[in-house]
């Protein structure tokens, strides 16, 4: 064999080589592709019962496991989801914190409903994380300022939002659920069942509330606006909260039982849901903003 062949032979045998070197790369650009396509985008534009959305599993590009949801964070005075509060169980190192990242910054697969987190295994040890027992604070925290310049993009689209709605006032979602709600003279209306989400839109997009028997009597169930309500400034994060609508207004004929759920998704709700909001004034629909 000649030096010229045995040259080409080499330098073949160099680019299959560096090829086959590079799919592993190749694979996880077009995990990350395929994440932010038109069709996983789709799921994450449907609401969604908050309390379903925690306790989910997250995956990284490839489509292995990285933790599940533990929390969301929730701006009450804009209804902006700022945040999900990822546990990375069974990553070495990771096991005793907790850490939060811009709802924005989660796809998912488009072969399932997993929720995918585009960020790169090696590089989790670099976010900002908090123990599992030491929340921060939930308003003018230094952490959230961390989390959102740590992720760049995301984290400044959720800090300009933000920023526009206004001084947040943070609630962990789990706090909110099964939260008790007084009417304006403090006596009893009823408890917070559920709280629907859109993760696409970044926002809460209705509550859902069981009211107390003098309130309803067939024990029904109806959506409200999230700035319906209001947290008593000053009184600490267990206080009950407010809702700032008269009985009156509450169309009753509109509920649901609690183990008869209507379908979130179809035309015909969404479209009913929405005009049922729309009879509440701007004023009390400012997590709309930003729609």
């Amino acid at each position: 064999m000649s030096i010229a062949h045995r040259s080409r032979g080499l330098v073949l045998a160099l680019a299959a080589a560096g090829m086959l070197a590079g799919l592993p790369a190749l694979a996880a650009d077009a995990a990350t592709k395929a994440a932010a396509s038109p069709a996983a985008q789709s799921a994450l534009a449907r609401d969604a019962r908050a309390s379903q959305v925690i306790g989910r599993e997250v995956r990284d590009p490839n489509g292995a496991k990285l933790g599940e949801i533990k929390d969301l964070v929730v701006d009450l005075r804009s209804g902006q989801l700022r945040y999900a509060v990822l546990e990375f169980g069974g990553i070495a190192g990771l096991g005793e914190k907790y850490f939060a990242y811009p709802v924005n910054a989660f796809r998912t697969s488009p072969d399932s409903d997993d929720l995918v987190l585009t960020v790169d295994r090696n590089q989790l040890n670099a976010a900002p994380g908090f123990d599992k027992g030491r929340w921060p604070g939930l308003d003018a925290d230094a952490y959230w300022r961390d989390v959102d310049r740590h992720h760049g993009a995301a984290g400044r689209s959720a800090e300009r939002t933000a920023a526009a709605a206004g001084q947040p006032q943070l609630m962990r979602m789990t706090e909110l659920l099964d939260k008790d709600v007084n009417d304006r003279q403090g006596a009893d209306a009823g408890e917070i069942e559920d709280v629907v989400i859109n993760m696409a839109q970044q926002r809460v997009h209705y509550v859902v509330l069981d009211f107390d028997k003098k309130w309803s009597p067939d024990d029904k169930m109806l959506a409200l606006p999230l700035s319906a309500l209001s947290a008593p400034a000053g009184k600490g994060k267990d206080a009950d909260l407010v809702l700032n609508v008269p009985r009156e207004q509450l169309d009753m004929k509109r509920g649901f039982d609690e183990n008869a759920w209507p379908d979130l998704n179809s035309p015909a709700y969404r479209q009913d849901v929405s005009g049922w909001l729309d009879h509440f004034p701007p004023t009390s629909r400012a997590q709309e903003q930003g729609r």
